[in-house]
């Protein structure tokens, strides 16, 4: 998915950068007329894809925090040792909903840009394309350390059944 995300950005980039040169061998009478039948006929269409789209990321952001409090309540019951671990897995799995999130809201951006590539859209398109690529890594990094402290935890349970 972040491969797909990056090309499109990529895409809209390049589509904005030939506009602005001018580059091609259409002429630019030509081109501004191809240009101008082809947005007044898409820019209704990508509004209404981009405003679903808005809609999509914001159901998954609530629907997500929903289920992270609802989990939070039920770990409420539970030993110390048990909710420190089960909060680590509820903030991984709300971290992991507000990252589809980002991916649904850097598609619709990217489907915003292409159509007015101004030199303002990319530069937003490009920093929330950069937040989200740090987010990845670092959400990354800690589904990778949370791996590793479960199969710890795992190892010790089994060495103190043995034990016992």
């Amino acid at each position: 998915m972040v491969v797909v995300v990056e090309m499109m950005a990529a895409i809209a980039i390049v589509s904005a950068i030939s506009q602005e040169s001018g580059g091609g061998a259409v002429s630019e009478q030509q081109s501004t007329m191809l240009s101008g039948v082809t947005e007044s006929l898409l820019v209704p269409y990508v509004n209404y894809l981009t405003f679903g789209i808005d809609i999509a990321a914001g159901l998954i952001i609530g629907i997500s925090a929903i289920f992270a409090l609802i989990s939070f309540f039920k770990i409420l019951r539970k030993p110390a040792k048990e909710q420190t671990r089960d909060k680590e897995t509820i903030r991984l799995r709300l971290a992991r909903g507000m990252l589809l999130a980002l991916d649904f809201e850097v598609g619709s951006d990217i489907l915003k840009t292409i159509l007015v590539p101004s030199v303002r859209e990319l530069t937003i398109l490009a920093v929330i394309v950069g937040i989200r690529i740090v987010l990845s890594w670092s959400l990354s990094k800690e589904i990778d350390r949370h791996s590793i402290d479960l199969e710890e935890n795992k190892q010790q349970q089994q060495h103190q059944g043995q034990q016992q």
